[in-house]
């Protein structure tokens, strides 16, 4: 399921990698935005992610168990989501 995006105009490109760098920041703002100060992923995280991790004071650990993200989320109350997506394809994020 690849997308490919053909691209003659070098100006473009680097408009395009922007948005796709603001994309990443409004995500983890949105994230930081409730108040965490540790996330946990499954995946890998980003250099440039981490970055933006360690500048708002948070910590993000990658490749975390799913079995014991699980663990960790029902011992703390906290959330375990597969996305930020919600039901009408929106990305949000809800603390509760």
């Amino acid at each position: 399921m690849g997308v490919q995006v053909l691209i003659n105009d070098p100006d473009k490109l680097e408009a395009i990698r922007a948005r796709e760098l603001d994309i990443t920041k409004e995500r983890i703002n949105m994230i930081l935005g409730t108040g965490v100060n540790v996330v946990l992923v499954s995946g890998g995280v980003d250099d440039l992610c981490m970055k933006y991790f360690v500048e708002a004071g948070a910590m993000a650990v990658r490749r975390v168990k799913k079995s014991d993200l699980k663990i960790i989320a029902k011992a703390t109350g906290a959330a375990f989501l597969t996305s930020l997506t919600n039901m009408d394809g929106e990305e949000s994020f809800d603390a509760s």
